[in-house]
This record gives structure tokens, C-alpha cells and sequence, in this order.
């Protein structure tokens, strides 16, 4: 016999909505609230009398700001964030992150509160004159071209589950921001709160080059005599970054990091020859393009029409940009870390097999 429902530990939806980002590894929640807050700030309060582990929530003045913090974040370790906004207004100053943060592949859990559809009679119902006019036909819209994903939560008991899906996809490859909006109603009901701080119920998709393509790659810059590699984004972790140093000094190819964001090599590394790469791309019969949404600028870089050209990334040929027309001979698509590595390996298989 099942038990009865109001004897079922519940918490309001706005505290199992940190309760479940806490178990998903989420340590900080930064927030710019608003009216659509009160039924966070009640969650937040009835779980700490219930002594229940939650992401620290941090006020920060301008939502472009929370943004980059949570992006900053997950550069310096690796940990997706949550940043949570009020309504429409909050959402429309967090735009302009939220493109850097997909165009940069960093997974951010952004949600926002959603004006109250309903104006009585229910809890969590407009009470105040701005209710009305923070309204959307489609709130959503405000993101969605740079958003992974996007939802409204609808009840209560999918708190769980949705923030569990939200969570794999941001950091499913290409990792990338994802949005949901929570309307005050919702957040208002109760929520069950078994299984919130269970394990996740779906895990991240990671995706890896193709051998065949890596061997095309490998043979690509093994056989060049002129090879250019160009990275905009780093090449992964601190190990990859070592790793990848050695390659290049190793083989001898020259590292240009035009309009970076992250280094490949240290900039006082034998290979490193600054951000411009003229004159080398015109040199170049192999280029290597590590994570580059643009790797020259064509009306000045000129690569030769022979030269054989492999683009590598999450997402090489960045699908989400409508225009995008650089040669690509090759395209290994992965994690940057996982697919160098794997190049690396090929490299070291070939360079073996001559010797």
C-alpha cells in the first residue's frame, strides 16, 4: 500500500530545485531576483531548517555579471553552474553572456522566473502592477538561437528529472548553456522530495573523433613539409596542455594563436609565433584548426590550394553559425582534450612505424 500523499517529505518546487543542482555537483547558484523569488527564498530557508546541503546562492548586482561568474566558474574547474534571473527583464540582460557562453562551448544552467499566467485565486497569482507587464508570448525567445535546450517546468514533481536532463545535455558535447523558466505558481507547490539528492538519472553524451578521420588527420601533418597549426580555445585540461606543448616543439610546427580566447602553447614556447599568421598560412601545405570558429580572416589569409586543411573541436564545423565556408578535409569532432590526445597518438603510431 502506497503511503498517503500528505504524508510524502516535500519540500516547495524553489528548494528542490537547488536541492537536486547540489546533487548534481552544482556548488554556487548566482541570482538576481525579483518577484518571482519569494517561493526560492521560502525553498531556500525550509531546507536549511531541514538541514539539507544546498549550492551557495550568491547576489550579484547585474545578471551579465552572474553569467561570467558561472562561466568563469566551470573554466577554472571544470563544474557546470547555475545561474537563476528574474523573468523576462533578468533574461534579457543575461542574453549577451548567454551567446559568449555557447560560442565559447561552457555549460551554464540558466533559468528564470516566469510572470504568474494567472491574476487570483491561486497561489503564487500576479500581486503587483509589473506582473502584467513582464509578460511574453515567448520569453524563451530572448535565447533560444544560443541555448543547447529549453523548457518551462510545468508541475511541481518534474523538478527532478528536468534538471537532471538540462544538466546532460549543457554538458553533452559540444557542451553549451541551456534554459528553463519557472513560473511562480509552479514553484509555489509542494514537491516530493524523495530521490533529490539520488544520483543523476541521465548522464552526458561524450563524443570522439572517428579512427579513419584521425588517421587522415595524422597522415595530413605527418607527410606536410610546411604544417601551421592555428588554436582559438586551448587544447583541454592542464595535462593536455603540456602534452601538446611537447608535440609541437617535438614535430617542429608552429603554433598561432589567432584571436585566442585560451593558449595551446605557453606564449614564450620555441613554437609559439604569436596571433597573426601571416605570412605562415600562405606557406602552409597542412593546417591543423583546433577549435576555431573563424581560423583567418579570408579577404587577408590566403591559404594555397593545395594545402590540406583539418578543423578539430567539439563542434568543428560549427553548425549553429549559418555562414561558415573554411576547407575542411578533415573534421574530428570530440572534446578538444580527447581528440589532441587521440591525434597525438596517431602522430606517435606513425612516426614509430618510419622509424
Amino acid at each position: 500500500m502506497s503511503a498517503p500523499k500528505d504524508s510524502i517529505p516535500s519540500l516547495t518546487a524553489g528548494g528542490a530545485i537547488f536541492t537536486r543542482l547540489k546533487a548534481l555537483g552544482v556548488d554556487y547558484v548566482f541570482a538576481n531576483s525579483g518577484t518571482d523569488f519569494p517561493p526560492i527564498i521560502e525553498g531556500l530557508a525550509e531546507a536549511a531548517a531541514k538541514d539539507i546541503a544546498l549550492p551557495e546562492a550568491v547576489a550579484v548586482p547585474h545578471e551579465n555579471a552572474a553569467m561570467h561568474m558561472a562561466y568563469g566558474y566551470w573554466l577554472g574547474t571544470g563544474r557546470p553552474q547555475a545561474v537563476m534571473l528574474h523573468t523576462n527583464v533578468g533574461l534579457a540582460n543575461a542574453a549577451t553572456a548567454a551567446i559568449d557562453a555557447a560560442m565559447d562551448h561552457v555549460p551554464v544552467l540558466l533559468m528564470s522566473g516566469r510572470t504568474p499566467t494567472t491574476e487570483g485565486g491561486r497561489f503564487g497569482a500576479r500581486t503587483v502592477p509589473i506582473g502584467w507587464g513582464q509578460e511574453m508570448r515567448d520569453q524563451v525567445a530572448l535565447v533560444r538561437e544560443v541555448v543547447k535546450w529549453d523548457y518551462e517546468l510545468r508541475f511541481p514533481e518534474q523538478v527532478g528529472e528536468l534538471i537532471d536532463r538540462a544538466h546532460a545535455i549543457a554538458t553533452s558535447t559540444p557542451m553549451g548553456p541551456v534554459y528553463m523558466s519557472l513560473p511562480r505558481e509552479v514553484l509555489c507547490e509542494p514537491c516530493p522530495a524523495d530521490g533529490l539528492d539520488g544520483p543523476p538519472l541521465m548522464n552526458p553524451a561524450r563524443t570522439a573523433p572517428a579512427p579513419d578521420a584521425v588517421r587522415r588527420a595524422a597522415e595530413i601533418l605527418a607527410n606536410a613539409e610546411r604544417p601551421l597549426i592555428i588554436a582559438q580555445r586551448g587544447v583541454g585540461d592542464e595535462r593536455g596542455f603540456a602534452a601538446f606543448s611537447f608535440f609541437a616543439e617535438d614535430w617542429g610546427i608552429p603554433v598561432c594563436h589567432y584571436w585566442a580566447l585560451r593558449l595551446a602553447v605557453p606564449t614564450g614556447h620555441p613554437m609559439c609565433i604569436g596571433s597573426d599568421p601571416m605570412p605562415w598560412i600562405k606557406e602552409a601545405d597542412a593546417i591543423l584548426a583546433i577549435d576555431c570558429m573563424a581560423p583567418w580572416w579570408p579577404d587577408r589569409h590566403q591559404p594555397d590550394a593545395d594545402c590540406k586543411v583539418v578543423h578539430l573541436g567539439p563542434n568543428p564545423l560549427f553548425t549553429r553559425t549559418p555562414v561558415r565556408n573554411f576547407r575542411a578535409d578533415v573534421a574530428l569532432a570530440g572534446e578538444t582534450g580527447d581528440a589532441v590526445e587521440a591525434l597525438l597518438a596517431e602522430m606517435a603510431r606513425l612516426r614509430a612505424g618510419r622509424d
